[in-house]
């Protein structure tokens, strides 16, 4: 996915061949939920979550390890409602994404988005010093995202999406729709802290496995986790304050409250370990705002500190 900004990206002739019908017939169905009353979009997510929940057991399963990894203090009944919850907030958030694809005028940041925690933000760019927002992957990310760009100008990282009908619409949605640079993963960090330098702030989710690469094992709810050190590293090299930022939704208010919380104190300390553990402790208060909402269907703890692998479902259904 490319930097965006502007007028929107010109759909590829290549993308209207008949083997992505069935993507777009599935685009259309879903742009639908934008023009429901979201009581009803709501009531439909919910039944959707609850019939994947008992019909994908890899990523039932996948869902369930995590949340025994995390919690194995909670009883086995609060942990199989808390992976319900998960599998209906994935859904209620696909079928609101219809509603930032055709969101024209911009009003979902104020139609459907409540931000607390904003002053955080905005004390520190008045100092001049760049900021990240610390992340974790959420059902609601990209609306935590889209719900600050009246205030700031926000870049952000992301892997191109393996579907190229998807990818095309998200960048969109994202650049042309709501004004979001968005950098390609595999352009390095040199981009990301250019950017910072110049103003923007840097929407960064750090919480996934990638392996022992640039990464340390640290706590995560108590369990060893490979965490990615580039927080530490990016943060030095763009004089940046972190400020760790929680976006969920609100099922009694039928909104989406984005949550940020006071900056990191001495961050970056300069020891890798160290810092690994301090994001991990942010990303644990933020998840537990709303812990349904988290993305436990990753693989999150697949790499051991001996260099072996844990086990989870593959998506034949077979453990390795």
């Amino acid at each position: 996915m490319s930097a965006g900004g502007g007028a929107p990206p010109p759909l590829p002739r290549a993308l209207l061949h008949p083997r992505y019908w069935p993507t777009w017939i599935a685009v259309g169905a879903v742009s639908l939920a934008a023009f429901v009353p979201r009581i009803v979009r709501d009531g439909i997510a919910a039944a959707i979550g609850e019939l994947r929940y008992h019909a994908n057991a890899r990523r039932r399963d996948t869902v369930a390890l995590n949340l025994r990894y995390c919690f194995p203090g909670w009883t086995e009944a609060r942990r199989r409602a808390v992976a319900r919850a998960h599998f209906r907030a994935y859904a209620r958030s696909a079928a609101d994404h219809a509603v930032l694809w055709w969101d024209l005028r911009r009003r979902v940041p104020e139609r459907l988005c409540e931000i607390t925690g904003l002053e955080h933000v905005l004390a520190i760019r008045r100092t001049g010093r760049s900021v990240i927002l610390l992340t974790p992957h959420t059902a609601a990310v990209d609306f935590g995202g889209i719900a600050l760009t009246p205030y700031v100008t926000l870049s952000t990282m992301a892997n191109t999406l393996r579907n190229p009908v998807l990818d095309w619409l998200v960048q969109r949605t994202r650049s042309a729709g709501y004004g979001v640079r968005v950098f390609d993963r595999r352009g390095g960090l040199r981009p990301v802290v250019r950017a910072l330098r110049a103003g923007t702030v840097f929407y960064y989710m750090p919480d996934e496995d990638l392996g022992a690469r640039d990464s340390v094992f640290a706590p995560f709810f108590g369990h060893p986790k490979a965490t990615l050190t580039t927080l530490g590293r990016l943060a030095g090299m763009a004089d940046a304050a972190v400020v760790p930022m929680y976006p969920y939704y609100e099922p009694h208010r039928r909104r989406y409250r984005i949550e940020l919380l006071p900056p990191l104190d001495d961050f970056p300390s300069g020891d890798a370990r160290r810092d690994a553990c301090t994001m991990n402790e942010a990303l644990e208060r933020c998840i537990a705002l709303a812990p349904e909402q988290y993305m436990w269907n990753y693989r999150l703890f697949r790499s051991r500190p001996d260099g072996s692998k844990n086990r989870y479902p593959s998506r034949g259904g077979r453990w390795h």
